[in-house]
């Protein structure tokens, strides 16, 4: 049976129906597409396309979706202006959440095998949306969860998110870590990665150097390290995040665990910049993201480079076609 993706449009302003239009029809023959979107703005990004095509239906729900190699799309009910090409505004974000709220719900009724969503301004949706990671875990009750990023070559996952460095560091302990790698280990299993070697970056330069330059590193995360490994997960550490992420591109580790947003997202947007995938760790269903944002400066010009969403959508067929995620109707 084919797998159902659902797609979120992301903010009207920005190139999410761009690169989505241009990155879907790759996928048309392997899967049921459906993108939540609203007629007057798809209508505008197909348009903004020139010359490129694609087969696509409206349907009014899930139960309705062509199993043909065609687009299928859903109306979200939104207001009936255009919002501008390119600029951060309170209804652009009404109408990005609404769409998130759209394919979350269907994913949490399991109709949809996998939610892959466009970028989104946080700026634009208010002040109480942290992101769309937090956004859909909430939505699907997930007790823990995580941001993880898949390159073709390593995986890092973050142990904390969007948080000032001050506070992120302020919410590290010795438990966390432990509720973090084993919460890492049993996902990855999950979605048919088993065994995979961990390697939990230092949080001080050359993992505090013997104490020189902090403690945090023997006394909060080595604890954890060992913890863990005495359950029988491979996992070592702390190591030098100077030299770990090079190390594990290289093949000595399939997975870091980063302590910092940036720590993590620096290295692996730079060695596979539009070839990693945010994935969501902890969600009953699969939920990829491309690795770019909005791009408000491009947006309606036909210039974005869709090869991120082309690789979120592959990660979520990857990742849906490994293992069969629990439903949320099933969890206790």
């Amino acid at each position: 049976m084919r797998p159902t993706i659902g797609i979120s449009a992301g903010d009207p302003a920005g190139i999410g129906l761009e690169v989505t239009l241009k990155a879907v029809p790759g996928f048309l023959n392997s899967a049921n597409c459906l993108l939540f979107t609203d007629r007057l703005h798809f209508e505008r990004g197909l348009k903004s396309l020139s010359r490129e095509t694609i087969p696509f239906r409206w349907i009014t729900e899930t139960s309705e979706i062509s199993t043909e190699s065609v687009l299928n799309l859903i109306d979200v009910p939104t207001c009936s202006e255009l919002i501008p090409w390119g600029e951060s505004s309170l209804r652009a974000g009404q109408h990005a959440r609404a769409y998130l709220e759209a394919v979350s719900a269907a994913a949490n009724r399991g109709e949809i095998h996998a939610i892959v969503t466009a970028p989104v301004s946080k700026a634009s949706i208010g002040a109480d949306f942290k992101g769309q990671t937090e956004f859909l875990s909430e939505r699907a009750g997930a007790a823990e969860f995580a941001m993880a990023f898949f390159a073709p070559t390593f995986k890092v996952v973050l142990a904390t998110v969007h948080l000032s460095l001050k506070q992120a560091l302020a919410q590290i302990s010795t438990e966390s870590y432990i509720r973090l790698i084993s919460f890492v280990d049993r996902e990855l299993r999950r979605f048919g990665f088993p065994n995979s070697r961990i390697a939990v970056a230092a949080i001080n330069p050359h993992a505090g150097e013997g104490g020189m330059f902090g403690n945090e590193d023997a006394e909060i995360l080595g604890p954890a390290v060992v913890h863990c490994a005495g359950l029988g997960i491979s996992v070592t550490g702390p190591h030098s995040a100077d030299s770990l992420y090079y190390r594990a591109h290289s093949g000595e580790f399939d997975v870091v665990i980063a302590p910092y947003h940036d720590q993590g997202l620096i290295p692996v947007k730079l060695i596979a910049h539009g070839e990693s995938t945010n994935v969501t760790l902890g969600l009953p269903y699969v939920r990829t993201s491309p690795d770019h944002g909005t791009a408000f400066p491009i947006a309606g010009m036909n210039k974005a480079d869709a090869t991120g969403m082309a690789s979120a959508i592959a990660c979520a067929l990857n990742l849906v076609g490994r293992t069969s995620p629990v439903r949320r109707t099933e969890r206790v």
